[in-house]
């Protein structure tokens, strides 16, 4: 699916982030930098999608407390010093740092609740895993590719609920509005009237 990308150029690397690379890494330029994450975002993707299809991946593994920064760090690991970790910053946007682990924690339990009782009480696997891509970004608890990283979260949540459904992110820039009128209803329903769902194979 096409996913939210900046555009590649020929604009030198800043020296600043040539220092948060993982030791033997380095790029000439930003679309040499930005090509090697999607690559790595796709790599990561596809593992995922494979654990799941052979069963060793199910939504209920993906409530683990360690399950998003796992697929950080499977994203992100072979380029950033950083890919993995809570960020320890605070940033313009997302929960104070020292509150972040607390908020996932809250988070992914609601998760749990809403995976084992979603059928009982109405609510379709979209709606989970969208809610859960929206909160997540919402606490933002990585440095940098928390966007890229809760879509593709919500994409194997969807599909480890559904076995043949994603979603299509296409970039839609009311996607953007509608993501920051979602922090004040803490609804995902504009955001699924955007977001399409499709199914793989089709």
């Amino acid at each position: 699916m096409a996913e939210f990308l900046s555009p590649y150029n020929d604009t030198p690397v800043d020296p600043e982030d040539g220092g948060a690379f993982v030791p033997g890494v380095s790029f000439s330029s930003k679309a040499e930098l930005y090509a090697a994450e999607a690559q790595a975002l796709t790599d990561a993707r596809n593992q995922l999608y494979a654990g799941i299809s052979s069963g060793e991946l199910t939504a209920a593994d993906l409530t683990s407390p360690y399950a998003l920064i796992d697929i950080h760090a499977a994203c992100y690991g072979s380029i950033w010093a950083w890919a993995g970790m809570i960020r320890s910053r605070e940033l313009s946007i997302g929960v104070a740092p020292e509150n972040i682990r607390e908020a996932l924690y809250s988070e992914l339990d609601q998760l749990t609740w809403q995976i084992e009782h979603g059928d009982e009480v109405g609510l379709a696997p979209e709606f989970i895993a969208m809610g859960a891509h929206h909160h997540l970004v919402k606490i933002h608890p990585f440095t940098d590719g928390n966007g890229r990283v809760t879509r593709l979260y919500a994409d194997v949540l969807l599909l480890a609920m559904t076995g043949n459904q994603i979603f299509d992110w296409s970039d839609k820039p009311v996607y953007f509005d509608a993501l920051r009128r979602a922090d004040a209803t803490m609804n995902p329903d504009e955001l699924l009237s955007i977001v399409d769902v499709v199914h793989l194979g089709h």
